[in-house]
């Protein structure tokens, strides 16, 4: 990126956010001075005559060249110590960015005795720029350019010789030709136009990896908090979406994960605003099964497709409509768990993208999917937790927690709780006639019967042995009695080993300050034994209650 240029006169603007130091860069170009000030001094010493003075007055000019520049550094130096005791020190080494013009005059008045523009030392003007657009920034070269090109002109025209060569211990001042002098200049700002473009150039590229990087890095500390604080997979991928995003200027991504647990899709758009917008829900059409999605997962390797309607199919269209230079990037993990990244680098068609972006987003994916499978096994454990490993149901204790959630619920908006416990008639028998083999079909069987005939926001539970349980939410006692005589219809009508049917006792609460959880499970036990007192195959209600809990009773704090 274009760095910021000195001004002179005056302190100069030089760039301070850059990789390296603005002092550190300075600090070179100290070195680089003092290079140049051992050439000047060598060839004098060598070959006295080239330069058109003795090794005396070459020795006096460069030290006190030198005194100058080091005196720049201690008052820089002076600078930042005076800061030490503020809340922020001086930035900045503006006593040495203001050494910046002093260069060229040192170089001028080494040059002229020899012929100024035509003297072969002038390609240490050349050094000097190119130093600076490196060390400095493009600008501050280019503005050097401006003024080298200034000096030259200005020693040129005034010829100095007479009183102030014999001042400067140079009366003998060749002078050049006016085409000597345009083809200097010209190479001058040939040198510094060149150099700041490709330092431009390169700074850019710098920039754009460290941006890559901070991304990564942010990105990876984003998952590493969704893996500790175990967020959804959807917060996931929404993570890694946002973070190749806008790293790598893509037009749109997506993401496709088939975990054990749950599968998802995610979709995040650039925004003209720089607003990002996604969409999530499970992957339908079975996008992986596509042949360049099956590509990139046993190769294991990124693709680039020019075209992913022509080539992909519409199922991984259908995420990322209308893209075009599209990279695949695989994501697996382990055994279980695989999907893709989608990225649409976007026209013109022979766009390409860089090995070490590749790789990045690459970087990025690996560290994704390891956090999604995790993501899945943590979920897988909770499930395995709270599920009944025989019916897959609900089990004891989630039917606990659950129960007492919605009693605490029912308390706050007094909407009406029931809850029905349901008993197989006879299932000893069962187990002891057709084995306990026979009896296990038997239950997973009746769950599933169960299962599939309430309502979405009830919870099914097995409560122990052979006994189940129902939560109903917001659900009077004469709707419970109707779910709860179409799950018994469902039992009665499976094709078991044997005609299958239960009992059930059912109670509701309406919200009150009775009692609470415990309170509403002992009615529906009461009523599921009076309808095996009376012959069983059966659904009893129990009285309606007011069972809220009472003042400081745990469910209310749920």
């Amino acid at each position: 990126m274009e760095g910021t240029g000195a001004t002179w006169p005056g302190r100069a603007r030089l760039a301070s956010a850059e990789h390296t130091s603005l002092e550190q860069r300075l600090g070179a170009l100290q070195l680089v001075r003092l290079a140049v000030v051992v050439l000047v001094v060598a060839a004098a010493g060598a070959v006295p005559g080239e330069l058109g003075m003795t090794l005396g007055q070459v020795l006096w000019r460069s030290l006190a060249y030198l005194g100058v520049c080091i005196g720049g550094q201690l008052a820089d130096m002076v600078w930042q110590r005076s800061g030490r005791g503020l809340a922020r020190p001086h930035p900045g080494a503006p006593f040495q960015q203001m050494l910046l013009p002093v260069d060229p005059v040192y170089l001028a008045v080494l040059a002229l005795p020899s012929g100024g523009a035509q003297s072969d030392f002038i390609l240490l003007f050349t050094v000097q720029l190119i130093s600076v657009t490196l060390l400095a920034s493009p600008r501050a070269g280019i503005r050097l350019a401006m003024w080298d090109s200034v000096l030259l002109l200005a020693v040129t025209w005034f010829q100095l010789g007479g009183p102030l060569g014999t001042w400067l211990g140079t009366p003998q001042v060749v002078t050049p030709s006016t085409g000597a002098v345009v083809v200097r200049i010209g190479g001058f700002w040939a040198v510094a136009l060149t150099t700041a473009c490709f330092s431009a150039l390169s700074e850019r590229e710098l920039r754009r990896s460290k941006a890559h990087l901070d991304a990564l890095t942010t990105m990876a500390a984003q998952m590493e908090e969704a893996m500790e604080s175990g967020c959804e997979p959807e917060e996931i991928a929404a993570i890694l979406l946002k973070g190749v995003l806008y790293p790598f200027a893509f037009k749109q991504v997506a993401v496709i994960w088939e975990g054990k647990e749950q599968p998802l899709a995610a979709r995040f758009v650039a925004g003209l605003d720089g607003v990002v917008a996604v969409q999530a829900g499970p992957p339908e059409n079975g996008p992986l099964k596509s042949a360049v999605a099956v590509r990139a997962l046993e190769a294991n390797l990124p693709l680039l497709v020019r075209d992913l309607a022509g080539e992909a199919g519409p199922a991984l269209e259908a995420l990322v409509p209308g893209a075009t230079n599209v990279v695949v990037v695989p994501l697996k993990a382990g055994r279980e768990g695989r999907g893709l990244l989608l990225a649409e680098c976007g026209p013109p068609p022979n766009r390409r993208m860089s090995r070490r972006s590749l790789d990045m987003v690459t970087r990025f994916a690996a560290h994704a999917a390891l956090v999604l499978r995790n993501a899945d096994l943590k979920a897988e454990i909770a499930r395995l937790a709270a599920s009944d490993p025989l019916t897959g149901l609900a089990n004891r204790r989630a039917l606990t927690t659950a129960l007492a959630r919605e009693v605490a619920r029912s308390v706050r908006t007094r909407e009406p709780l029931s809850l029905a416990i349901m008993d197989i008639d006879f299932f000893k028998k069962i187990n002891d006639t057709y084995g306990h083999v026979a009896g296990d079909d038997v239950l997973r069987e009746v769950a599933g019967a169960m299962a599939s005939n309430v309502r979405d926001v009830d919870l099914v539970a097995r409560y122990g042995g052979e006994e189940f349980a129902i939560v109903l939410p917001n659900c009077p006692s004469e709707g419970a009695l109707t779910v709860v005589e179409r799950v018994r219809a469902a039992v009665s009508a499976l094709p078991t080993v044997t005609r299958v049917t239960v009992s059930a006792g059912i109670s509701t609460a309406c919200g009150g300050t009775g009692g609470g959880a415990e309170d509403l499970m002992a009615a529906a036990d009461e009523a599921l034994y009076a309808s095996k007192n009376a012959g069983r195959d059966r659904a009893t209600l129990a009285p309606v209650r007011a069972p809220g809990p009472p003042p400081g009773h745990p469910a209310l704090a749920l």
